[in-house]
């Protein structure tokens, strides 16, 4: 059982993997908040990620679930503006996420 406990690990941890958490170490205890804050961010990007999964579900029953005539469903037609509102207001947070991680990845690599 130890054997396969390892042989699991060798093909787990790679080389770029191990300096990442090195980096993430280095960083949390010379600028904790640095670090902190790419964390923030990557739980953001994950949140980000389920909410428009989410969506598309919802989009995807509405539209299974709807009558023939899709327009003259107005819950339907109010639900996707909901979505597609709900969706631009995701990828505009994610362009601003993806403009701060470049910061955050710029000061990281001066460790």
């Amino acid at each position: 059982e130890i054997a396969a406990q390892c042989s699991l690990v060798n093909f787990i941890v790679t080389e770029q993997g191990l300096e990442d958490q090195l980096l993430a170490k280095v960083v949390a205890s010379e600028q904790p908040q640095l670090e902190e804050d790419r964390l923030q961010l990557v739980q953001a990007f994950n949140r980000y990620k389920i909410q428009l999964k989410e969506l598309e579900d919802q989009l995807l029953e509405k539209l299974a679930n709807a009558p023939e005539d899709i327009l003259s469903d107005v819950p339907l037609i109010e639900g996707l503006e909901a979505t597609k509102e709900k969706a631009t207001e995701i990828n505009a947070a994610v362009i601003k996420g993806r403009q701060t991680e470049v910061g955050i990845n710029e000061a990281r690599e001066v460790y």
